[in-house]
């Protein structure tokens, strides 16, 4: 099983790099903006990746809505992110 999900993040850790410009914390909400055209992509990684501090997101042309759980912050959905993408700042 673990080597699955390794398999899994390998394939979107290109997209979550290449996508994510910024990150906006608005409450329980994390709003990302990508790359015009990318949003979708990147929160299909966001879901492929099983974040456990996010419940779901919805996403638009260039910005995706990230719902954080009630028992996450922002900084750890950061974090998390950035297991995937150094760059980001923590």
């Amino acid at each position: 099983p673990h080597s699955k999900n390794m398999t899994i993040n390998s394939k979107y850790i290109r997209v979550l790099k290449d996508g994510i410009l910024s990150m906006t914390c608005a409450g329980n909400l994390l709003v990302v903006r990508t790359v015009a055209g990318m949003a979708m992509a990147v929160a299909a990684a966001i879901d492929a990746i099983n974040m456990k501090e996010v419940a779901g997101c919805i996403a638009g042309d260039d910005t995706i809505m990230l719902v954080l759980r009630e028992e996450s912050t922002h900084q750890e959905v950061i974090n998390a992110l950035s297991e995937f993408i150094p760059a980001i700042q923590k």
